[in-house]
């Protein structure tokens, strides 16, 4: 096997077709196909077992698809190391997060962290949990921030932090009229107005729906949305109320100004918050350098309560 051939082999997995793939390796397909089946007979074996939809991996092409991560990896490893005699850390950091969280964390240590290492890319993906957890896995990322409830045997998880559930509401809501920002709530004070909530298809829907239930009350919903700074900026502009991380509120300078917050009486948490990464896969000094950054600013944001 090859760093080629390898490569060739994930690129596959990942992209869930020899047409996908063979787009985002810039060849055709029948020099894709070609390849696979030379790669096929040096293994001796069968990689993807034909005719199935979605691609299917042989018992002999789950082995290889192992070796060829591990192979990968080795070599980004080696590289790193060659940088690091030279004084210098290059590459990229594949990142990953659960949605809503994209915007919370990360710009918060870029500046510090591309003052140290000027030639490290960072390429973020956002996705459920669960994705996350297995892209990790399959080495297509090398650390990732998520909730989770059930941890993976692969995986080693860093708690963060548990994120506080807060009331954000516009200015013109009547709450924020009546209540001053900061203050301690029963989330009833909120059940005339009108809520952003996300997707019921999403985790974070249930929590909030958890406590809405447990508060009985019936929210009137103007905006569904998975995007939290859509829902900031509508509950800003319109005068609506949200439920949202704690951290949602803090890591925003514009939100912090154009909304009010109240703390709720109920003391309600969303589940604990991680940075995960492969346990077969170590770390590189600039990786394990950003997680630092982040978790160190996560808990001291986390930490601050008006």
């Amino acid at each position: 096997m090859n760093t080629r051939h390898a490569q060739i082999i994930l690129t596959i997995m990942r992209e869930g077709s020899f047409t996908a793939a063979a787009k985002a390796l810039f060849i055709t397909q029948p020099t894709l196909s070609q390849t696979v089946r030379q790669i096929e007979t040096q293994l001796g074996e069968p990689i993807f077992i034909r005719g199935k939809t979605p691609l299917q991996l042989t018992p002999a092409g789950e082995l290889y698809t192992q070796a060829a991560r591990r192979i990968l990896q080795i070599e980004t490893q080696l590289t790193e190391a060659i940088d690091m005699l030279h004084g210098s850390a290059k590459g990229t950091i594949r990142l990953g997060f659960s949605p809503f969280r994209s915007d919370e964390l990360l710009p918060q240590v870029l500046q510090g962290y591309f003052d140290a290492y000027p030639d490290v890319q960072l390429s973020t993906v956002e996705a459920p949990s669960a994705r996350l957890e297995q892209m990790l896995i399959r080495a297509e990322l090398d650390i990732a921030l998520l909730p989770s409830e059930h941890h993976l045997p692969q995986l080693t998880y860093r708690q963060i932090a548990s994120e506080e559930i807060v009331l954000l509401a516009g200015s013109s809501a009547s709450i924020a009229k009546r209540i001053p920002s900061g203050s301690t709530i029963m989330l009833t004070e909120a059940a005339n107005e009108f809520f952003v909530l996300p997707r019921e298809a999403t985790g974070m829907y249930h929590h909030f729906e958890s406590l809405l239930l447990q508060s009985g009350i019936t929210p009137r919903i103007s905006l569904r949305c998975d995007n939290m700074e859509t829902a900031k900026r509508t509950c800003a502009l319109c005068g609506h109320v949200m439920l949202a991380p704690y951290m949602a509120f803090l890591c925003d300078s514009v939100a912090m100004k154009n909304l009010v917050h109240y703390h709720l009486s109920s003391g309600a948490y969303l589940p604990p918050f991680y940075i995960a990464h492969s346990k077969e896969h170590a770390l590189a000094p600039h990786t394990k350098a950003l997680l630092t950054l982040m978790t160190n600013r996560f808990r001291m944001m986390t930490a601050y309560r008006e």
